[in-house]
């Protein structure tokens, strides 16, 4: 518990935290800031800064305050003592990707939410909201709510402000949030900004969450290796909490490096174990993405006889909205000379949804199969553009082996030799430059 709520009375609370809890309750009432200037005969300029943490909230300010624009404000401890309890479920539904749990603790949010605003715990709802904005579509106002946690970080506990800019990162990470960065600059300075924040006595897992996080990041943007290697230091978190599901989680991210990087045989060691251990998990999420990455690996590694196999003996996994990688059967098919096979697979996974990238690379079959190399070089302009836009670093590696195949045929020498300088480039980060296509 800390300082502020070990006693139940507000005299005993911090004058700056009394500031920021001012500006919560300000905030959920819509009141102005000159608003509340005027109540609390201080200048608008003050009480900014008394909001801001800069300076402190006289408690007598703050108790006539409340006093007038909440009544029945609850000035005992036993909602934030309940707050308290429901941000450790929610962490631990984190932790283990317990959906269940996360889906009670919102519930207990919105049910709670007049009473949560009418006491102590008020400031806790930040936490929440600002946790829970993943899970809608964000207006401007939600956009706001969410970079406004910022100002509230200082009120909390060394891992309760990591997680809010962990959530804060997150966002932008998935591009939530909109930002004038091409690049995950923003998120990998917030991941890293969480992680100075955090002291890891509350949540030890949430290191490790945070780095696997920041190594996507990376891997977006920066370097595979240095990816592998963030999320390295991850999977020893983890394996110190015995936390089996972020581990394979970990797993299954470092082969998605390590495909990326062309070690496609390393990449299948590690899929191969998580696969043996399909019923240690309680739902088969980290299973499927094996299942993908496995796929990815072998097209990869040209192993595409082994490949279809492994697609053929696996289809039950499919999913109908997002059939992933399943969609490199007809290229697979294309590589064994099976083209009419290839045709009418393209065909049949049309019944799916399919990503711009799918539907693209599906293009650019269809002309290496016609030989028609005006239409081989619009597909890859588009591929490129997609993939590049997407961060699919792995679908332009197999559309930069489709090429490959395709200017051997055709004896495209000068092109072939792009290809591979491409293909290297790519293997080390350096993304290929759209405008010399």
């Amino acid at each position: 518990m800390t300082k502020m709520f070990e006693n139940k009375i507000v005299v005993n609370t911090e004058s700056r935290k009394l500031g920021l809890m001012e500006k919560r309750l300000r905030m959920s009432s819509n009141l102005t800031v000159e608003q509340a200037a005027s109540y609390l005969n201080v200048s608008k300029g003050n009480l900014s800064e008394i909001e801001n943490g800069k300076r402190g909230l006289k408690k007598e300010a703050f108790l006539k305050f409340i006093a007038h624009f909440y009544p029945n404000f609850d000035l005992s401890c036993s909602i934030v003592e309940e707050a308290e309890s429901q941000l450790d479920k929610l962490f631990y539904a984190l932790a283990y990707w317990d959906s269940v749990q996360e889906d009670e603790v919102e519930r207990w949010m919105v049910e709670n939410r007049k009473k949560l605003l009418n006491s102590f715990a008020c400031i806790y709802l930040t936490v929440l909201e600002t946790y829970f904005s993943y899970r809608k579509s964000l207006n401007r106002d939600d956009v706001d709510t969410l970079n406004s946690a910022d100002d509230f970080i200082q009120y909390f506990s060394p891992d309760i402000r990591a997680l809010l800019l962990f959530n804060k990162g997150y966002m932008y990470m998935k591009k939530r949030i909109p930002t004038d960065f091409e690049k995950n600059v923003q998120a990998i300075e917030i991941f890293e900004m969480a992680l100075k924040e955090m002291d890891g006595k509350r949540w030890p897992q949430l290191e490790g969450i945070i780095k696997a996080n920041l190594a996507s990041a990376i891997a977006k943007d920066l370097s595979f290796q240095q990816a592998f290697n963030m999320a390295e230091q991850a999977k020893s978190t983890f394996i110190e909490e015995a936390n089996l599901l972020r581990l394979a989680g970990i797993y299954n991210n470092q082969s998605v490096y390590l495909n990326n990087m062309g070690q496609y045989e390393r990449a299948i060691e590690i899929v191969d174990k998580l696969l043996l251990n399909k019923n240690v998990f309680k739902d088969g999420k980290v299973y499927r993405l094996a299942i993908m990455n496995k796929i990815i690996s072998l097209v990869g590694w040209s192993h595409f006889n082994e490949a279809l196999q492994f697609i053929h003996d696996h289809k039950s996994e499919i999913n109908p909205k997002c059939p992933d990688n399943f969609t490199l059967e007809p290229y697979c098919l294309l590589r064994v000379g099976e083209e009419k096979a290839c045709l009418a697979a393209i065909k049949s996974y049309r019944n799916y949804s399919l990503g711009e990238e799918d539907e693209t690379f599906y293009t650019l079959i269809k002309a290496i199969i016609s030989k028609n190399s005006d239409r081989v070089e619009k597909a890859k302009v588009k591929m490129f553009l997609v993939c590049g836009r997407m961060k699919n670093w792995g679908m332009m590696l197999v559309m930069l082996q489709a090429l490959a195949y395709f200017y051997k045929q055709t004896g495209q020498s000068d092109r072939l030799v792009e290809v591979y300088e491409w293909q290297a480039g790519l293997h080390n980060h350096q993304m290929p430059d759209i405008c010399e296509l």
